[in-house]
């Protein structure tokens, strides 16, 4: 039997009135102990009722939800009530978090369970944040609010669309399921950078500004609304204050105005310094000059166009098979210049060179390179 209701009635009923009220608000003093349940506490099978509204309190007697409805109809089981044009709000310790609008909702499991459909507007009170949907789930004692169907989401951080939203109010996270796609907030998206995040599924921590993806998870960076870069990684997280992309797995990344491409296992991106940092061994290619460097880790300052590379460092003209080995380089991408230093190395063909020493500085795509420092080695091998 339903025992979770209280009811404020205000309009008249469709059907049985009297019987309903008596029903619905409860047995009347001087009712006798052991009445029938059907006329002490629940509605008739079928009662409509007009403009009602349904509260269900806690064991505390805080509220858990309120919602108010044009229509409310009663199964023939009394499980359930039916609401037409549900307007509600959701309580946690007593506080309004939520605001919901929809089309039609249900009352299930002696109040413990919240379904709207059709039309969905949640907005949080406290978090900022508006949901729309076709389908929403709550439930107060799980401290867990589920929206589903054609999912889109907006806050001051962050608008996302996704298969699914799972928002848990205490611990400040909203987990997003299913072909997510999330961009970050900026006042002048023309003007300013903004970022775009893509996966299968996303937690984000709106208290504190982060998002965290288990699942391979891509970032695109876009100013003047054009995609300027992208990188891809197995997992990651991106700190939406100090706008920090941590990438792990399988990271690529394509600097598609410069243009560059790098592979490794783990790259950290400052986005609003422009500078990434690799400390796993990487692979870097430039596709138009076809040189290939790689190297034990690396910082990539993209504002200035410079790469700055370290241990075991091997740089590679695939067009004119020169190749230079070093401890260190430096690489200006803008100008193809390579400042190689410690144990240098540099060899070409036609005509075959070999030189040894502590520097060397040029282009290798073009084989003007200068080796100088210390013992200088030459070796020219005739054809």
């Amino acid at each position: 039997m339903a025992r979770w209701r209280r009811l404020m009635i205000g309009g008249a009923a469709i059907a049985a009135l009297s019987v309903g009220l008596y029903s619905l608000l409860g047995p009347q003093p001087g009712s006798e102990p052991g009445a029938d349940d059907s006329a002490a506490g629940d509605p008739p099978p079928g009662l409509t009722l007009r403009d009602v509204t349904l509260e269900q309190p806690n064991e505390q007697g805080q509220l858990l939800w309120r919602v108010r409805g044009d229509e409310v109809t009663y199964s023939s089981d009394q499980q359930v009530a039916f609401i037409t044009r549900p307007d509600g709000d959701l309580f946690q310790d007593g506080e309004i978090i939520y605001e919901v609008v929809a089309d039609t909702g249900e009352v299930r499991e002696n109040g413990s369970v919240i379904l709207l459909r059709g039309n969905i507007v949640a907005t949080g009170v406290q978090n900022g944040s508006i949901l729309r949907g076709n389908e929403m789930e709550w439930r107060p004692q799980d401290d867990v609010l589920i929206m589903r169907d054609q999912i889109t989401g907006t806050h001051p951080q962050l608008r996302a669309v996704a298969d699914e939203a799972r928002v848990f109010n205490r611990e400040n996270r909203m987990e997003l399921e299913g072909n997510v796609v999330a961009n970050t907030v900026v006042a002048d998206p023309q003007a300013e950078p903004w970022l775009k995040l893509q996966a299968q599924e996303l937690t984000w921590f709106w208290q504190e500004e982060r998002i965290d993806s288990a699942q391979p998870l891509r970032v695109e960076q876009f100013k003047q609304n054009a995609i300027t870069d992208v990188v891809v990684g197995q997992r990651g997280t991106v700190n939406l204050a100090t706008q920090l992309v941590t990438l792990r797995g399988q990271v690529a990344m394509q600097m598609l105005d410069i243009p560059l491409n790098m592979a490794s296992e783990a790259l950290d991106w400052q986005v609003a310094e422009e500078q990434v940092t690799v400390n796993q061994p990487l692979t870097l290619i430039h596709p138009e000059n076809k040189i290939r460097v790689t190297a034990r880790q690396g910082r990539m300052d993209l504002a200035e166009q410079q790469i700055f590379l370290s241990q075991e460092v091997v740089a590679v003209g695939e067009a004119n098979q020169a190749r230079m080995t070093s401890d260190r380089l430096n690489w200006n991408v803008d100008t193809q210049t390579l400042v190689a230093e410690g144990g240098v190395n540099y060899s070409q063909v036609n005509p075959n060179v070999n030189l040894n020493g502590a520097r060397a500085v040029g282009r290798i795509d073009d084989q003007t390179v200068v080796v100088d420092g210390g013992r200088v080695v030459t070796e020219i091998v005739p054809n």
